[in-house]
């Protein structure tokens, strides 16, 4: 019995030690998804090591580095933030090692400079409108089209997969509205130029499919890359709504009342009084321009 007990607690242990979310998923030519809590990240594996995307919190991270340690020994030379938000970003040093770059756009390294937090190194490397981060065989190419949502999101297309990966403003698999109805990280006075922008970046590289930041349940990660002019056309549409009582002298708050919301049933997570609340946060768009 004692031998038995010996041979079997250092297998408990072992097994406890695997994380639960550590099993990435393939999306191929050495892409991965790595998914922790219903938030999800990519990284990419080339020849000359691994770049990954938003360590998410130093818990989760703890996991992602086991996710990447489940498909290669090599190490991460790049940590990218794809924007600045304390739920996506901190828990970069799990990852790192000395040589490892710290990655964004470079409105993202002010806003960590401005209000730091301890699990988020700064950025080593900072680019304005398009860089290119090389894995070897492999690349992932990070572009910026201005404040969206929050101040410096970068959208990301790896290749040769030549998916594209967008935090926060398109959730596979279909287009929806956003969760959270008082709009707090959106500017949109750039929303609509920037899904535009998005569409003629996804035209002129070739890419077909398009992966988000938050875990659907039941569903796959990955969605076709029409979900961007889905998702854009969404937009448009529940900010002409809007723009069309505010010509017509609407009250702000009587602007849920008036409106004609019957094009907007048709979205995933339609709600009456949500889509109201988020009517009167646009309605300050028309007022003051922002």
């Amino acid at each position: 019995m004692k031998i038995l007990r010996s041979l079997l607690i250092p297998l408990a242990g072992l097994c406890l030690a695997l994380p639960v979310n550590a099993e990435p998923t393939d999306l191929g030519d050495g892409l991965y998804l790595f998914q922790h809590e219903g938030q999800q990240s990519v990284f990419l594996v080339g020849d000359d090591g691994v770049i990954a995307t938003d360590p998410l919190s130093k818990s989760a991270a703890k996991d992602y580095k086991a996710a990447i340690k489940s498909v290669t020994r090599k190490s991460v030379t790049h940590v990218v933030y794809t924007n600045s938000f304390f739920d996506r970003v901190p828990g970069g040093k799990e990852l790192a090692n000395r040589k490892t770059e710290f990655v964004a756009q470079e409105n993202c390294k002010t806003n960590l400079e401005a209000t730091p937090h301890p699990d988020t190194p700064l950025p080593t490397q900072t680019y304005s409108d398009h860089t290119v981060l090389d894995a070897g065989d492999a690349t992932l190419e990070l572009y910026y089209f201005g404040q969206s949502y929050g101040t410096c999101l970068s959208v990301v297309i790896a290749k040769p997969a030549n998916i594209m990966f967008i935090h926060g403003l398109v959730t596979p698999p279909v287009a929806k509205v956003p969760d959270d109805p008082t709009l707090a990280n959106y500017y949109l006075h750039n929303i609509v130029p920037f899904f535009v922008q998005v569409e003629e970046l996804a035209a002129a590289e070739g890419v077909e499919q398009v992966v988000g930041s938050v875990t659907v349940e039941g569903a796959g990660p990955l969605a076709p890359v029409s979900l961007v002019t889905d998702q854009r056309v969404f937009w448009d549409t529940l900010l002409r709504i809007v723009e069309v009582e505010y010509k017509k002298r609407t009250p702000a708050q009587a602007i849920p009342r008036k409106a004609d919301m019957s094009a907007l049933e048709q979205y995933e997570g339609f709600d009456q009084e949500h889509v109201g609340t988020m009517m009167r946060r646009i309605y300050s768009l028309y007022r003051i321009g922002r």
